[in-house]
């Protein structure tokens, strides 16, 4: 007989896994992200919020220093194409998992040969030839200058200058130039990585350095493709079960066939369960099921804030365990991307965001409280304010009508 859980338990064992209560916030940056597998790093700040979230006394400098100093993490475009910061020594892992499906994502007028034709630098039968020429050089300037930005890149490979302009006589019709989509694809073959910023933690100006200049202990031809995405759906199975089919694809973007063939090394340690009101086809790791049973929920109210795209809203397709559907439009876009997001007892009750004018917090709540839990709330949003210190974080790319209305 299958086992059924309530959505109650789930949540505080995930809240306790996340390293989201107070009790279970942990000190090692590396730990921490290695524990949630990943660090959701589109955004230059969201990385800083998350360990926030997790960490006691947390600053800036420690996320810093594990990046950039020590290069303990590193950030590497993986799941879903999106940057993620990952413990070092676990970027084969990332990269050889999602080389694939990078590509796969890219449309062919937009990458590798394709990209450079549609650019009019060659012709067809030039292109391969052009883009391993592009390669050598990128890498030469690397070599010879070090970590550098694309623009920097330019001065020397002038054929990182030309633009494409994309969906054209559409609204959000705009262009796009060859170095930009260049860095990621080398980025996502292994070839270069990001590394330091440039300017404040809040710049999306990156530079870019060899990927064995900055790691040399790295090899990525320790693991195979296939190794690869059997590991990461563990590492999620880990850090985010119980989790269904359709959460494992959406999360890792894997196809069907990859994803089965991923799950048949891990299908001997898995268990299938039920979550009350939710239905059946949940898996978890059967180490993990018995921790699980073990658990008993916090006897008082736990509250936390969390930035947009953190990975554990972002880490299910399915977001009902934690949402209810009626609000889901207020903290989501149309391609599941979150909002940053108010949490009380495992779900999500709001949205927050700051004051333009002095960076103050703001938040607002779509579910009724009690009395306490407002006042935790409260204290969390001072906590969480005081680290901000007055900076204001820009907005995401997209609000909703619930999230223009915070004053």
């Amino acid at each position: 007989m299958t086992e059924s859980l309530s959505s109650s338990l789930v949540n505080a064992y995930l809240a306790h896994k996340q390293h989201l209560l107070p009790t279970s916030r942990h000190a090692d940056v590396v730990q921490v992200t290695r524990d949630i597998v990943a660090l959701h790093a589109t955004s230059a700040t969201s990385p800083h919020l998350s360990l926030w979230a997790r960490m006691p006394d947390f600053q800036r400098e420690f996320l810093e220093d594990a990046l950039y100093e020590r290069r303990d993490l590193a950030k590497v475009l993986c799941m879903r194409v999106t940057m993620h910061a990952v413990p070092s020594d676990e970027v084969p892992l990332f990269i050889r998992a999602c080389q694939a499906y990078v590509g796969r994502r890219t449309p062919p007028r937009f990458r590798g040969p394709g990209l450079l034709v549609r650019a009019g630098l060659c012709q067809e039968e030039e292109a391969e030839t052009l883009l391993q020429d592009l390669h050598r050089r990128v890498l030469d300037v690397l070599a010879e200058k070090g970590p550098s930005t694309v623009r920097e890149i330019s001065q020397v490979v002038p054929e990182f200058k030309a633009k494409i302009r994309h969906d054209v006589g559409k609204p959000y019709e705009g262009e796009f130039s060859i170095g930009s989509r260049l860095v990621n694809s080398m980025s996502a073959w292994g070839l270069i990585i990001r590394a330091r910023p440039r300017g404040s933690w809040r710049s999306n100006l990156y530079e870019y350095a060899a990927l064995y200049d900055w790691l040399p202990d790295i090899d990525l031809e320790s693991i195979t493709p296939e190794e690869a995405r059997s590991g990461v759906v563990r590492r999620y199975l880990a850090a985010f079960g119980p989790t269904t089919l359709d959460d494992i694809q959406w999360w890792t973007g894997f196809s069907k066939r990859e994803m089965k063939k991923a799950l048949e090394p891990l299908m001997p340690a898995l268990t299938e369960l039920v979550i009350e009101g939710l239905g059946d086809g949940y898996l978890m790791l059967e180490d993990d099921v018995q921790r699980l049973r073990d658990v008993t929920p916090p006897d008082a109210p736990y509250v936390f804030f969390l930035p947009s795209l953190d990975p554990y809203i972002m880490g299910y397709r399915d977001r009902r365990r934690f949402l209810a559907e009626k609000h889901y439009k207020k903290v989501f876009d149309r391609a599941g991307n979150a909002l940053p997001t108010v949490w009380v007892n495992g779900q999500v009750v709001g949205a927050w965001g700051q004051l333009r004018e002095d960076g103050s917090m703001i938040y607002g709540l779509f579910e009724s409280l009690s009395e306490k839990e407002q006042a935790l709330l409260a204290d969390e949003a001072q906590r969480l304010e005081a680290f901000l210190d007055g900076e204001f974080i820009k907005p995401a790319l997209f609000h909703t009508a619930f999230t223009r209305a915070l004053k």
